[in-house]
């Protein structure tokens, strides 16, 4: 299912911007470090502006991100007018437009459906207008794996997180776009939201880009993250995604692999020794030990490499297993 406004992926965006170089460096496996600090600013920028065609032509026309608001508020009306059909009756139509509206501060976190928007509100009233939301190409619902081996096992009845259509529309319309000028890492803000919502949103692009048994999990090409199936445990990992019959886990935090405690449990439990790491640092990859004492192998990749992860995971695993 795709979302009802079409996004650019980063890779799209360097097309668009007609700076060669840097799509040549984006596109170059194993990544060139010397290449990072340009990536970097050029993904901030993208994070900044988001993928909306039209918003990014724009931008690059004028290089000033205050002259793009009458496209992000067309954007949003296009969205808001869409929720608003979808309800049979004027009141089913406010209640959508609200729980909508209401969801953008929450993007890229997990929500429970009691008591949010509105106390009104009941559990089952705002799971079912979540429901048409994704039906329609609004939102989409990320629901947790409870499993680290495939056949990948979801469980819908836990908190789903919140991923809506375009990063640079959250951050116009929940306020954020002068907090992220000219920060230097992205995970270190608003307790990871952006870091979060961008990187998924290039994790959908790549998996729309690839055939079945290239994304794995079963041909499953829905974005999901990771929770230790155990009463009362904490442990959850960002992201996991398919390489050939593996379940990769994809953590988006800073950090030494030591205080990659959910990521350990979850290598703990895993049939591979194999993760991956995205920040706002170099390509690097470190040998590790669990708290358990299991030997794993994690890739750290530049966060802008979202795009591009199973790229560098056929390498990754071909020289770690050499």
């Amino acid at each position: 299912m795709k979302f009802i406004i079409e996004t650019l992926s980063f890779e799209q965006f360097l097309e668009i911007v007609g700076d060669r170089e840097s799509l040549d460096l984006y596109r170059e496996v194993p990544f060139p470090n010397y290449g990072y600090e340009k990536l970097l600013s050029l993904f901030h920028q993208f994070c900044l502006v988001g993928g909306i065609p039209n918003v990014v032509e724009l931008f690059i026309v004028h290089r000033n991100i205050h002259r793009l608001s009458s496209l992000y508020d067309k954007n949003l009306e296009r969205l808001f007018s869409k929720a608003a059909s979808i309800g049979t009756m004027q009141k089913t139509s406010d209640r959508l437009i609200q729980i909508y509206q209401d969801a953008f501060p929450f993007a890229a976190t997990r929500i429970k459906y009691k008591g949010f928007s509105d106390e009104r509100f009941r559990s089952r009233e705002v799971s079912n207008v979540f429901r048409l939301l994704q039906e329609h190409g609004l939102i989409q619902l990320l629901f947790p794996a409870i499993n680290p081996i495939l056949p990948l096992e979801v469980d819908k009845s836990r908190s789903p997180r919140i991923q809506l259509p375009d990063t640079g529309l959250v951050n116009y319309f929940t306020g954020i776009q002068e907090a992220l000028s000219g920060q230097e890492d992205l995970s270190a803000i608003f307790n990871r939201q952006i870091s979060l919502h961008i990187v998924a949103q290039e994790l959908m692009h790549n998996a729309h880009t690839l055939t079945d048994e290239k994304i794995g999990l079963q041909g499953d090409s829905s974005l999901h993250f990771w929770v230790r199936d155990k009463t009362q445990s904490s442990a959850e990992v960002d992201f996991v995604i398919g390489y050939n019959d593996l379940m990769i886990p994809v953590e988006v935090k800073r950090g030494e692999p030591g205080r990659l405690r959910s990521l350990h449990q979850f290598i703990e439990a895993a049939p591979h020794p194999f993760a991956v790491r995205l920040y706002a640092g170099p390509l690097m990859v470190k040998e590790a030990n669990t708290v358990e004492g299991k030997t794993f192998y994690l890739m750290s990749l530049p966060y802008f490499l979202a795009g591009k992860i199973r790229e560098h995971l056929e390498g990754f695993i071909k020289f770690v297993g050499s």
